[in-house]
């Protein structure tokens, strides 16, 4: 896939996302990135793995399935408006038959609901429940061993910074994210550029409990700070915004990394983000690395997630 096309279609990505409440079509975003309908519909369906109008309704319940949960929890008219639906009644039509339960469930965590009636279990298999919104939460054990490695917790300031951008062709899949992490290296050793561990970072827009794994985007990402270079080599760049970020410094085992990274979004999913008074943003989830050392099995990262 030309990064031409990889450009054109993160371009999309961005303006959906930035235009969630607005009415989207397929036409207006092919314009916004200069491609014809036809060329467009293409190469967005074989690079993020789904058709751009699935792709736009799935983020817009996703955004409203998270609004749900909020500590300062918004009227069901406002989390519709706020996700681009036409209608209250449209909102919660949409709602039910992508979960399997009504907005109005979701949010008073009723009990005894059968999610496999939604399309989200029906064609992807995901069987979650309003009490249970991530399929299960971690036991007692769990989640006080997920705090244990947990080193600082805080909201902090952070600048603006941009960052090369190499997206996963399947999603969160193994096999995926290793591919955008050596397309990084190669790209890097073309350009003469000494890798720097600080400089490395990954951009996560999907929740691995609520959307099929192929078409989750992951983002393999390192530090630049000329933008203007990055962008005529033909690569894409993304900009982490300035302003006020959870951020939460995590170590553990390198060898376990994959299954204590997935209990720790449990633990900020189904707890942290829960139970706090921060209005979050759920665009994306960047997970910084500090170190990774395998010859002590460690790796040490921070999780920073945008709050208003």
């Amino acid at each position: 896939m030309l990064y031409r096309d990889q450009q054109r279609v993160h371009d999309a990505i961005n303006y959906v996302l930035d235009n969630i409440t607005a009415s989207l079509s397929l036409s207006e975003v092919a314009q916004q990135v200069h491609l014809s309908e036809f060329h467009f519909h293409r190469i967005f369906k074989s690079i993020t793995n789904e058709p751009f109008n699935q792709f736009v309704r799935r983020k817009r319940l996703e955004k409203a399935f998270h609004c749900l949960l909020r500590y300062h929890q918004p009227s069901i008219t406002q989390v519709s408006e706020n996700c681009g639906f036409s209608s209250p009644a449209n909102f919660s039509k949409a709602f039910q038959a992508y979960f399997g339960f009504s907005p109005s469930e979701h949010r008073k965590a009723t009990t005894g609901i059968n999610s496999k009636n939604g399309k989200l279990f029906s064609k992807f298999g995901k069987e979650i429940s309003p009490a249970t919104p991530y399929n299960g939460t971690l036991s007692e054990q769990q989640s006080e061993k997920v705090k244990s490695n947990i080193q600082r917790i805080e909201v902090v300031q952070h600048v603006e910074t941009h960052y090369c951008i190499f997206a996963s062709t399947k999603g969160y899949a193994l096999e995926g994210i290793n591919e955008a992490w050596a397309n990084m290296r190669e790209w890097l050793a073309q350009h003469n550029i000494q890798r720097e561990a600080q400089k490395t970072a990954a951009f996560c827009f999907d929740n691995m409990w609520l959307a099929p794994q192929q078409v989750c985007r992951y983002e393999a990402a390192y530090m630049t700070d000329d933008v203007e270079w990055a962008q005529k080599t033909g690569i894409c760049v993304r900009t982490q915004q300035a302003g006020r970020y959870l951020t939460i410094e995590f170590q553990g085992q390198k060898s376990q990394m994959q299954q204590q990274m997935d209990q720790l979004y449990l633990w900020i999913l189904s707890d942290c983000l829960v139970n706090t008074q921060l209005s979050i943003t759920y665009q994306y989830i960047i997970e910084r690395y500090i170190n990774i050392d395998c010859d002590n099995d460690v790796f040490h990262v921070e999780v920073l997630i945008k709050v208003n």
